[in-house]
């Protein structure tokens, strides 16, 4: 009992700590860093942020002495002041990645700089913990190829839905049933043509970025979550973009049910998400033997066929702890992509574009995601969003609405994610 819990305190009494660095230091980063300030046998023992003074007066704010936090300075210096349980703040990741320390978090939501942290990680045999979906979703198996090679975990995170899906899923497995659908309850608005104008004061309200906000409301992110899922366990959407019904937690499983049986879906074997049922994470499983559905009767898990397992909460960053420990001391993950590229976050119009356009990705007035398989991606050509960098450019006009090839888009093959990925796709 409580394993994770008295590990942690022995930790604590024993004067150790679960070193974690922390990239990226906006609503995500601060409130890790926060939980591992407050937790036993934690300590944020590196935060990267392009503002190390404002970062400096959130760690005061949340308690931490200024006596124990050291600003960027001498390699030597912060090695020391590691080793010193002090909390360091630069803002260069690749100094951040060579510190003795255990795990790196990466909280960015930025493809490309995600890319290349998860790579400096790995190098420097660091657990790298991706609260970054929208890199995991991109070039994920890749990077998780290469942590294996290193001996070091790559991991989604507990909190994050993707990794809430996994957790409930395990559950599911392991008491005997057949999954045939895992989704998402949908929180915000669903418009893909939706524009950061369009939310500022909402965001100001949610104390969230337009960009964030956009990806949420226009629907990416929400594909890009349920592309990591796939990954995770080989699950496709059943249409483009997802069914996204509207439903009620009682009515999900009728709501999930094949076309012979009454319902929508073409098969089982699916990601999805449903409003209705925010902010939770579902899974819907067939009972295969009377034993089981007998019993599943006597619990109030109703008639079947399909029967709903319902999580209503995830906590984002307060639970990334439990993955970084996960990661450190069992070497094993929350969710991670080993089936590889099972599914794809693929890119359309938001509005016409012209030739010679700078092309804009995940979060912009310009484009939006919509998950389909890897194998629809490659059989046509469609163009991950997540690929989608600041020098990317159009090569021809394009309509509003319309699907953006590769072939269509000046890519930079600087970019690592972009070289990453593209050797990814020719295996």
């Amino acid at each position: 009992m409580q394993i994770i819990y008295n590990n942690l305190l022995e930790l604590e009494k024993s004067g150790k700590s679960i070193r974690t660095g922390i990239v990226g230091f906006g609503k995500m980063g601060k409130t890790l860093a926060f939980q591992l300030l407050k937790l036993k046998g934690f300590i944020p023992s590196v935060i990267v942020t392009r503002n190390p003074q404002k970062a400096k007066e959130s760690l005061i704010e949340f308690g931490l002495n200024s006596e124990n936090i050291v600003l960027d300075s001498e390699f030597d210096v912060i090695e020391e002041a590691v080793k010193n349980k002090q909390t360091i703040i630069t803002d260069d990741y690749k100094t951040a990645c060579k510190l003795p320390i255990d795990a790196i978090v990466d909280a960015t939501g930025d493809t490309a700089y995600g890319a290349n942290i998860a790579i400096e990680s790995i190098k420097n045999k660091k657990h790298i913990i991706m609260l970054n979906v929208e890199c995991d979703a991109t070039i994920g198996a890749s990077l998780n190829d290469l942590a294996r090679e290193n001996g070091v975990v790559y991991t989604g995170t507990s909190g994050d839905e993707p990794g809430s899906i996994m957790e409930l899923f395990e559950f599911v497995q392991n008491v005997g049933l057949e999954i045939v659908v895992v989704g998402k309850g949908k929180n915000n608005l669903l418009d893909n043509y939706i524009t950061n104008d369009d939310l500022v004061e909402s965001a100001k309200v949610k104390n969230v970025s337009t960009k964030a906000l956009t990806s949420f409301c226009d629907g990416t992110n929400t594909m890009i979550e349920l592309t990591v899922v796939g990954n995770a366990i080989n699950f496709k959407p059943d249409v483009l973009g997802g069914h996204g019904v509207t439903t009620t937690v009682k009515e999900l499983g009728d709501s999930f049910k094949t076309m012979s049986e009454g319902g929508i879906l073409n098969g089982y074997g699916i990601v999805d998400f449903a409003f209705g049922v925010a902010p939770g994470v579902f899974v819907i499983a067939k009972a295969n033997n009377d034993t089981d559905k007998e019993l599943l009767k006597y619990l109030n898990m109703g008639d079947g066929p399909n029967y709903v397992f319902h999580r209503p909460y995830h906590l984002t960053s307060m639970e990334t702890p439990i993955t970084i420990y996960k990661a450190v001391v069992e070497n094993d993950s929350t969710i991670e992509p080993i089936y590889g590229q099972v599914c794809d976050t693929v890119t359309l119009a938001k509005r016409d574009i012209d030739a010679g356009e700078y092309l804009e990705g995940i979060g912009s007035d310009m484009t939006f995601g919509k998950i389909t398989s890897h194998e629809e991606t490659i059989k046509n050509d469609y163009l991950p969003i997540g690929i989608i960098t600041k020098n990317a450019k159009m090569k021809y006009n394009i309509k509003k609405g319309q699907f953006i090839t590769r072939s269509m888009v000046e890519l930079d093959y600087e970019e690592t994610i972009v070289k990453i990925r593209s050797q990814q796709d020719k295996k």
